[in-house]
Formats: structure tokens, sequence, C-alpha cells
């Protein structure tokens, strides 16, 4: 592994960071109108605190900040509709690097943005083409006009394509002085429109931060008509992006996005996985090291992802040898050995420290998984706070302490369960559980150590109550077979550190999933009565 670390230092990330967070609280008491209290900002008319919070920014993150104090203002149905998750800085410039160490010229190519919202790529294109230009002695006019054949950004909400327009105007005038009237001519670059619509002029490659949002049922279906050869299960709006972009982008063009890691593990996106393989060799897999503090307001496992478009699609291609590795939370790049990726939809292995585990899975221990029976706000008059004849404890997330123990009480004290600790059920139902288990949250937080944490349920409980039944933000693990391993070696398993940097590696979302665990190649561990 080697560490580069001249692009940009801690210090810089963190202050940046804590002065956009700082911004948007003030934003946040404050309220106002999203766009007209962002343009404030772009102008300078904005309070004189707003401003000079922004003046203790880099253009980079200034542009940044405005973006994001446009999101906090933003009605919340609104901004989860859209997706509107705006990328850092650090992340925009990792994969701008990515692409030109791939040997794309930046000043001589042609790119296209489909949700350039912010203007958080289109705008550091810019930069860099301009910069480039300058030194070449080109007239800022001339400039303009090559901005506007190298460059498309389209945004489908109207006043975030504003906003970006204005970014990248401001951008022009207050760092490389050009006249208003050419910089406004230049950011027509950025067009109100749908990026997975037609009508877009010939580029060489597609650069961006697709939005993330699950397909409600009406859209599944008329993606479902348009993308048959990835849809499966409820997918993501960042899928439709990415498969948009590989029938668009010519031969040989690159596609690159930040988008969430879900995909290379999720069992809903396997035929995402094996088609994007057929269409595209895949150049290059770069994890994010925090899921945390990256986009405002969410916590999000993020990778980096490069396609280069095959002449043809391949049925059965060879696996993929990709170049990896991991932007720490420093902006530090750590180049990782390259990786193998299977093209049969099978998960991929996201990049990380360390051999990747090639033990038994809990299929291979003889035990199986399954989602909690019970969504408890779906069913709230089956719930109840004491013991009586048809009713069983009900397992909640928190009965799982961090230290890997059940504790029955803990759950049901806890602020979702506000002491519901029984759920009325038939005799017999198939969803209570009457032999020994193990309990794993299915759900984590930022601020667990470990990823997977499980706990026994042990035969004697089991014993005392007739049985138990889990909550929907638990999973079951149940022995399939007499010669299964022991629920407490299974639960030590998967309390271990190694099994959690392993889901890690394959699971990029905060909800885990069963499937994916079920299957996940498991470190040894030394066996406990």
């Amino acid at each position: 592994m080697t560490t580069d670390t001249t692009k940009i230092t801690k210090s810089t990330i963190s202050s940046a960071a804590n002065a956009v967070s700082r911004l948007c609280a003030l934003y946040r008491r404050r309220g106002g109108d999203a766009l007209q209290e962002a343009l404030a900002l772009v102008d300078g008319t904005a309070s004189t605190a707003a401003i000079a919070i922004l003046g203790e920014m880099t253009e980079e993150w200034h542009d940044h900040a405005i973006a994001c104090v446009f999101a906090v203002l933003m009605p919340s149905e609104d901004r989860k509709r859209l997706g509107a998750y705006f990328t850092p800085p650090h992340l925009v410039d990792h994969l701008l690097d990515r692409f030109e160490a791939l040997g794309v010229q930046i000043g001589r190519a042609r790119f296209r943005d489909p949700s350039a919202g912010g203007a958080a790529f289109v705008v550091p294109l810019a930069r860099r083409m301009v910069r480039l230009w300058i030194k070449e002695g080109i007239a800022r006019k001339s400039i303009a006009a090559l901005l506007c054949d190298r460059l498309q950004g389209c945004e489908i909400d109207p006043s975030l394509a504003t906003l970006a327009q204005a970014l990248f105007t401001r951008m022009l005038i207050q760092e490389f002085g050009f006249p208003r009237s050419i910089a406004r001519q230049a950011s027509r670059v950025i067009k109100n429109g749908d990026g997975l619509e037609p009508g877009w002029t010939e580029f060489d490659h597609e650069i961006g931060n697709p939005p993330y949002r699950r397909l409600n049922a009406n859209e599944h279906a008329l993606a479902k008509g348009q993308f048959p050869d990835i849809t499966a299960g409820r997918m993501n709006l960042y899928a439709l992006f990415t498969r948009k972009a590989l029938a668009i982008v010519p031969i040989g063009g690159l596609v690159g996005h930040v988008i969430p890691a879900s995909f290379v593990g999720g069992p809903e996106f396997a035929r995402f996985r094996r088609r994007i393989s057929e269409l595209a060799e895949v150049l290059v897999l770069d994890s994010v090291e925090k899921r945390t503090d990256v986009f405002l307001d969410a916590i999000q496992d993020a990778c980096f992802i490069v396609l280069r478009r095959r002449p043809t699609p391949v049925e059965g291609p060879s696996p993929h040898r990709v170049a990896s590795s991991i932007l720490t939370s420093t902006g530090c790049v750590n180049t990782l050995p390259d990786v193998i990726l299977p093209t049969d939809g099978s998960p991929w292995l996201l990049p990380g420290e360390g051999r990747a585990e090639t033990g038994p899975c809990l299929n291979d221990l003889g035990w199986t998984t399954r989602a909690g029976y019970l969504v408890a706000n779906r069913q709230p008059e089956r719930l109840h706070n004491t013991r009586a004849r048809g009713r069983y404890p009900l397992i909640w997330a928190a009965s799982v302490t961090p230290d890997g123990h059940f504790d029955y009480d803990r759950g049901r004290k806890s602020r979702q369960a506000g002491n519901r600790g029984f759920v009325q059920a038939n005799e017999g139902a198939s969803y209570v559980i009457t032999q020994e288990c193990v309990v794993l949250q299915r759900t984590s937080s930022s601020s667990q150590e470990k990823r997977l944490n499980a706990a026994v349920v042990t035969e004697e409980f089991i014993r005392r109550y007739g049985g138990v039944v889990g909550e929907n933000h638990v999973i079951i693990l149940l022995p399939t077979r007499k010669d299964a391993a022991s629920a407490a070696n299974v639960a030590a398993l998967l309390n271990s550190k190694a099994a959690s940097v392993a889901y890690n590696r394959v699971g990029g979302s905060a909800s885990i999933s069963s499937k994916v665990l079920a299957t996940l190649p498991l470190p040894p561990i030394c066996p406990r009565s």
C-alpha cells in the first residue's frame, strides 16, 4: 500500500467541513427561501456573519457550502425526492484525478454531468480547463466558447439549475476576471432538464454524483420498461443513471460516478453488476473511508466507480482486474493492490486493508438467516407491556448489547420499544422462534465500533417464555442441522472485528442484508463453549 499525502491536509478538510456545518446551522435557525438565500451568498449580499464564514474557505469549499445551504433550506420532501446530497470537493478532486491518471486530457475532452445540482463537478472541471487554456494564451471570449463546446450539465430542479449557473458565473468572474456578459454566456452549459431523457449533444465522458433514492412502485414499473436488463427488487435512482450513461457514452468513453456502495453486495443489484460487466470494463473501484460527515445530513457508504464502454456487449466476460484505493477522511489516497471482481452478478469486494476472508459462511456452518417478523409501527395493537397467555417476548435491536450479550430488559426499555416487551401471536405461528438462536442488529449506526453486533438467545430463555418473536430491526439466525456450529461460536464469530471488516467490503448500506450475511466468507475463530 502506498499513500499520497500531497493533495489535501487533514486540517484543510476538517476546518472547511466545520465551517460548512456552522454556515448551515446559521441558516437552519433563520430559515428563508433556498434559492434567494443561496444567490445572496453567491453575490456577497448575505449577512455579515454568513459572508465571514464563507471567507474561511477555499473557493472549492465556498461553492460546496453555498450548495449545502440551499439543501438545508429546501422543503424536506423536495430534498428527499431529488436525492439532493452534494459532493464535497475532496471527493470531486479524487475522481477528476482518476480520470487524468487514466489518460483523459481535461482540456481536450468533452464531459457531461446529468445531475449537475450545486455544480459540484461542472465548476471544478471548468476551473481546471480555464487554468490550462489561460496558460496556453487563449482569450477569455474564446475560452467561453470552448466551455460551451466541452461541458454539458443538466439539472432537473429549475432552482438548482439557476444556482449552478450562478456558481459557474461567479467562478469565471471572481477567479479568472471574465467580463460578466461573457461569464453568463458560458454558464449556459448548465441547463434545466432531466438527465435521463434524450437531447444531449456529442460528448466523450460522463462524470458526476447521480441522485440516491429508492424508486417507488410507479417509478420502478417505468424503470422496468426502460431498463429491463438491470431492474430487480427495489432499484435505486443512481443505478438508472449509470445504466443510461453506458447506453449513450461513446465506445471507449469513461463513466465516472460517486455512488452508494450498496450496489457491490446487495442481491437486488446482481443483475445490475452483471449487465454493467457485459457493457463495460470496470477500471476503478475506490472506497471512501468514512460514511459519516461526508454528505451533509446523510450517513452513506460511498465509492467511486470508473467504467469504460466496450465496443460491443460481451456475454460472460472475464473477471475484471480493477485499480483500487481508499480515500481517507484526511484526503489522503491509500493505494491498494488491484482487486478481482466477478462478472456473473456475484457480490463485489470493496477495497480494504488486509486480505479478504476465505473461510466458511453461515450456510456452511449450518445456520440460516431471516429478518425479524414484526414491523412494530404497523401493528401497534399487538404490542403489550405485560406478559399474558398468547404473548411472547419481542426481541428489539437494543436487546443486543455492544459487547455481544442478550439483554431483554434493555431492549424492552429502549426508546423505540417504550416498555412494550411482548407481542400477541397465535400458538404455533411460524414466526415464533422456539429454539436457541442468535439475534443480530439489522441496522448499524455511526456510533457503533463494529458493523455486526450479535447475541445468543439461550435455550433457557426460550423455555421460560415458550418462544420469542423478532422485531423487524433484528436478523434471526437459526441452525439448520444437528451438527451445526454452536450458537455461542456463531455469535462470537459475528462479533469479531474481522467479521465486521469483511461485511464492510460487501455491504455498503446501513442496513444489514440477511442474504449477504448468509453467504459472507467469515474468518476462523477459536471455539467457545
